[in-house]
């Protein structure tokens, strides 16, 4: 792929509402965006309002060595789509590899009560998340099509997960360093909850990749490396 790479570095954070009729709604705060001639500019996150439904049973193991890079078409064969036609809604979304990325492609509708578009990883190899958890947080390669997306990290305390924003660059390759501390304390269906513990990196099992901007429109989402 022919593209300028940028390093990102992000600190953000996640911060929810209570919306009307007991509406929960993820507000994505803005990120800080640096490129490497230094100069800075500010991505404002997308508000929604959409819940988010329970993931499905994953059952395939990651090779501890190589984490999540998609070097052949077999790395995307092990995750898995959820959209929200699982409660009723009629977004759409497909998985496919491109030249070393996974490539996340559909359309979000805000019809029948809907609104969410997910991809999801495999189980992670123990070893991944120890290797993980002796750093500041995670580093993604990304592109896209300019929308921020809200990336999930589960533990194996199956109390919900850990969200955090991820922007993309339009026509570009980006690194986006994560850390630990932009991840906040959720549901399983997104919603806000209150953190008995601290997030533990080495307790990670999967991660997920949500699309709940709001915004009814075709989305492309391009996964390299998450390490």
């Amino acid at each position: 792929m022919g593209c300028r790479r940028l390093l990102l570095r992000m600190s953000a954070s996640v911060s929810f509402l209570l919306g009307c009729g007991g509406t929960d709604l993820v507000n994505i705060s803005e990120s800080t965006v640096v490129s490497e001639s230094s100069t800075t500019t500010t991505l404002p996150m997308a508000t929604t309002s959409v819940p988010v439904t329970a993931s499905a049973p994953m059952t395939t193991v990651v090779n501890p060595t190589s984490a999540f890079s998609f070097v052949s078409a077999d790395e995307v064969n092990e995750w898995f789509v959820v959209n929200d036609s699982v409660m009723g809604g009629v977004s759409s979304g497909r998985l496919e590899w491109e030249s070393g990325a996974l490539v996340f492609t559909g359309d979000l509708s805000l019809d029948n009560n809907g609104g969410f578009a997910s991809v999801r990883s495999p189980f992670l190899d123990p070893a991944v998340a120890v290797a993980w958890a002796d750093r500041d947080g995670l580093t993604i390669e990304i592109g896209g099509d300019s929308r921020t997306w809200t990336m999930e990290v589960r533990t194996d305390l199956g109390d919900g997960g850990w969200v955090s924003p991820v922007p993309t660059s339009p026509r570009e390759v980006s690194t986006v360093d994560v850390p630990w501390t932009s991840f906040q304390p959720v549901t399983r269906f997104l919603d806000p909850r209150p953190a008995t513990v601290p997030l533990d990196p080495a307790r990670i099992v999967s991660v997920a990749f949500y699309l709940v901007d709001g915004i009814e429109a075709p989305f492309r989402l391009e996964l390299y490396s998450i390490s």
